[in-house]
Parts: structure tokens; sequence; C-alpha cells
């Protein structure tokens, strides 16, 4: 049996091959071209050697070959605009379907002709757009599919077929055990996908957050003030939505200033990932130390003291586990710590220099995310004390601010050195500290020279001596 509309991505793999009977199309790649969707990266399996057969495929295109898993036997090669994973079946085809994990990725087709094979009921669920394991073991035979199942209905809007969904509960716990650079790939997926709420509740619901992500968890049922509608976990995923609307459409929010932030947020943390997903993820951990720190005071209210420093530093250690660079590490928890700082501006009404500058400097260099997260937050927050006037306020000041924002830095006065000379002291945290108030002043428009940077120095220095 043949599939016409795979007859283009089987040329496409051909052109780099023999005709031969022992390479099959397999996995993600057949599926995605059955359900419409545009081939990107390709999976081959070959019942002959596979080194050989990787080898001989990048020579022909040109391209690089390295081997991926030397326990399977996979290799990869990198072409201009796609890459190819190549994997051994010495045991044949049909033994290589049954063992993947669900039958819409167990359909194969051989490059030779076009021939399809599949597990039963393949093309039914693919016709159905259902997820259904292939087998009991599943994922006992590699726990990540429990993730890549949630995945896959999130990204692609399908369903999971009830008794997959009953498997994937009872082998939940099963999760935790795969390396954290594994389950990262999968979460990030889920977050970067259009509702990624959805993906989140599912993972909830059939305990696999339980298992990657405790510490979400424990956020069900820890009740707010009367400034919240909602409990903190359903807040959470609120502000979650929130953030990922405003990284896609930041234009509804920030209208003529849409570009400032939207350039702000493709800033690159390392080689993999942006600002963009590290706002996803600050949303996300943004109030995950609230259930250590509740508090109920004498008149009743309900507070959350230090929740953000505290969460700062749970945000990095679950950063840390998931394997993220330390500039991942480090930005998301700063979004963390300081998604409070934008709304204690808002009762002032304007935005003062010397306010802008120190929010720059506790937030630099991801400034401008830290404020995509505020405002996050304040759209998620509508308790019966909550005003649609302060949430309109906290709108404008973060407009402001990221114009503000936008505009550079002021060089500084003076430098630390010749600060040091006129002074006649040796650098030191002092100093520093002296620099930090000199930049603030000029900011605020109070010094505008080196002389007057200088002379304000003497008299703070004269001030701290006589209080000695």
């Amino acid at each position: 049996m043949t599939d016409a509309r795979l007859n283009g991505a089987i040329e496409l793999v051909r052109a780099g091959f023999p005709d031969d009977d022992s390479i099959w199309l397999v996995g993600g790649a057949v599926r995605d071209v059955l359900l419409g969707r545009p081939l990107s990266d390709w999976d081959l399996v070959t019942t002959g050697d596979a080194e050989q057969t990787a080898r001989a495929y990048a020579k022909r295109i040109g391209a690089l070959v390295f081997p991926l898993s030397e326990r399977h036997g996979a290799w990869r090669i990198i072409g201009d605009e796609h890459e190819v994973d190549v994997t051994g079946a010495p045991d044949g085809i049909t033994a290589d379907l049954v063992r993947r994990d669900l039958t819409i990725n167990a359909i194969a087709a051989r490059i030779s002709d076009g021939e399809l094979m599949a597990v039963p009921g393949a093309f039914d669920d693919l016709e159905q757009r259902t997820l259904r394991a292939v087998s009991d073991s599943a994922f006992v035979d590699d726990p990540l599919r429990l993730l890549r199942l949630v995945r896959l209905a999130t990204e692609l809007d399908l369903e999971i077929a009830a008794e997959t969904l009953v498997q994937a509960r009872r082998d939940a716990i099963l999760a935790k055990t795969s390396a954290g650079e594994r389950q990262r790939a999968e979460l990030e997926r889920i977050l970067l996908s259009r509702d990624p709420v959805d993906g989140l509740r599912q993972l909830d619901e059939l305990g696999l957050l339980e298992a990657v992500l405790p510490e979400l968890v424990v956020l069900h049922g820890v009740q707010q003030n009367r400034y919240h509608h909602l409990d903190v976990f359903d807040h959470t995923l609120q502000v979650l939505d929130a953030a990922n609307d405003l990284v896609e459409h930041p234009e509804f929010a920030f209208g003529t200033s849409a570009a400032i932030v939207a350039s702000a947020l493709s800033v690159g943390l390392d080689a993999e990932v942006d600002v963009a997903l590290a706002v996803r993820w600050g949303a996300l951990l943004h109030d995950v130390a609230k259930p250590q720190t509740q508090t109920t005071f004498d008149d009743g209210h309900i507070g959350f003291p230090s929740h953000a420093q505290q969460g700062a530093e749970v945000a990095s250690a679950i950063m840390a586990r998931l394997r993220y660079s330390s500039a991942m590490q480090r930005c998301v928890a700063m979004l963390v710590r300081e998604h409070l700082r934008l709304g204690f501006l808002v009762p002032d009404g304007t935005l003062e220099p010397r306010a802008v500058h120190r929010y720059r400097v506790a937030t630099e260099p991801w400034a401008i995310a830290t404020v995509v997260v505020s405002l996050a937050d304040r759209w998620s927050t509508r308790g019966t004390r909550a005003r649609q006037r302060w949430i309109r306020r906290h709108e404008q000041l973060a407009t402001a601010m990221v114009q503000a924002l936008a505009e550079p830095a002021l060089p500084a006065l003076v430098r630390g050195d010749v600060l040091a000379e006129a002074l006649a002291c040796d650098p030191g945290p002092a100093l520093g500290v002296l620099l930090a108030e000199i930049a603030e002043e000029q900011a605020a428009g109070v010094l505008t020279s080196e002389a007057e940077a200088l002379a304000y120095a003497r008299t703070q220095t004269r001030a701290s001596a006589s209080d000695d």
C-alpha cells in the first residue's frame, strides 16, 4: 500500500540513496506528512548497516555526519535545511515498529517504492487523531515517552486514548527517572506550544507534573488574599497564559513600543534558548515559593513575605535540574525575584527618572522581560479587592517603563580610578557604592558633570567620616 501524500517526502530521501529495499522513512516524519504537516527532520531506519548508510547519504549530499547514540546505533546527518537520523533495525522493520511508543509513530514507508508498514490500528488512530500506546510496556521501556505523550497531544491537538491515559497514570512516577535535559526538551516544547496551559493541566491530571515539577503541584489549594480570585496553582497557569500571549502579541499591550519588547525578548541567552522562553518559565515559577511563605497576620490578612526572593532560589534549582545554562538559570531567577518590582511603582502614578534608574540597575540585562512578567501577573489578579483602574495604571506604567528602558543609560560622569585618585582612597566596595550613588543622582538630573560628581563624592565622604 502506498500513499500519495508521502510521495514527495520519499522522493526527497530517495535522491540521496540508490534503490535500496532496506531503508524506511519512519516515525514522526511519516506521521506529520500524513497529518498534513510540513516535513522537517527525517527519521530513517535501515535493516542494513546504519553507519554505512548514514555515511553514504552524508557524502552524497555533502553534509556532516556523527554518531548520535552508540547504544542504539543511531547516526545524525546535518544538512543545509534538515537533519536526518539513521537507526539500525537488525531484527527487521516489523520488530522496530512494535517497539515504538505510539501507534501513529509506528508507521514506515519504504524508500525504494513507498510501501507502507504499520502496527495494527495505526492508520485508524491517525485518521481519528488519537494517541495510543503501542504496547503495555511502552512507557516502562522509555519513561520520557510519558512527557512526549502530553507534548504531542498539546502540539498537534490530538486526543489520548482512554486506555493510554490509564497506562500513563499508572507509570507516571517513572517520568522523573529520565535525564534532566530530556525532560527539559519535552517541557520546553509544551511551553512553546500555542496553548501551554492545556499541556500543563494534562501533565498535572496524569500525575506527570508531580514527577518532574513537584514544586508546582504543591501550589494547589494555596489560598491567597482578596486581591486574588484563584488559588496559587490556577493563578500561575493564568499568568503563564497571559505571558505567552504577551510574547506572541506584544502589540496588544505595548502598542507602538511592541517592537522594543519583541527585540528584547528575542535576545539569545545561549546557543539554544532566548529570553522569550525564560519569560514563559518565569511566569510559570513566579509564585513557586508561596506555599512555604504563606502567612496569616493578626488582622486575618494573608501574605507571602519574601516569596519572590525565596522563589528565585527555587527557580534557579529547577533550571539547574533541567540542565539549563547558567545564563538561563540567572535570567529565570531574576524574573521571579523581581516580578513585584514594577507593581510597587503603581501607587506613585508617574514614572520618575530616579525610579527608572533603580529599576534598570535591579533588573538589567533583562529589564524589559521583567515588565512582561509583571504585566502578565497583574492581568491575572482579579479578586474582590482588585480594581480596574489599578490594572489600567499598571498597563500604562509598563508601557512607560519599556519606553524609558529603551533609552540607553547615561555614560558615567566619572571613572572609578579618577574618583579613587580624587578621594585618595583605594578601590573597594565603598567606592562602588559611591559610584552607584553618583549614577543615580545623574539619572535624576541632580549631577551633570564630572566636577559636580567629584564634589558630591567629597561631600558624601566627609559626611560618612563625621558619622563615624
